[in-house]
């Protein structure tokens, strides 16, 4: 005859077990990645930027769409830069942004 012994735990220690497993991670401490953007909407030869910062982060670079007159459009990418600096990206002087995002690796 095999005999199993079960082991009882209660509720309130899975609960604290689950915290200070929680409290101790790394992922806890980690800060989600922050991004801004923006663009002089409109404006002919119009800039854009982008910025992101935070753990996890390593480049980022902006991403501007810009039109012309004729309704044609372009996409514009800004440099790829480090952690929490501003990438920058114009569109020509015959053209408008109309729209700006950011990629991030």
């Amino acid at each position: 005859m095999i005999r199993v012994k079960k082991f009882g735990v209660s509720a309130a220690m899975v609960a604290a077990i689950t915290a200070v497993t929680t409290l101790t991670s790394p992922a806890a401490h980690a800060q989600a990645p922050i991004c801004s953007s923006g663009a002089q909407i409109g404006v002919s030869g119009g800039t854009g930027w982008a910025t992101c910062g935070g753990t996890g982060v390593t480049q980022t670079r902006v991403v501007l769409f810009c039109q012309d007159g004729s309704g044609s459009y372009t996409t514009i990418y800004g440099p790829w830069v480090a952690n929490s600096v501003t990438s920058n990206a114009k569109c020509s002087s015959s053209s408008w942004p109309i729209s700006v995002g950011h990629q991030r690796i």
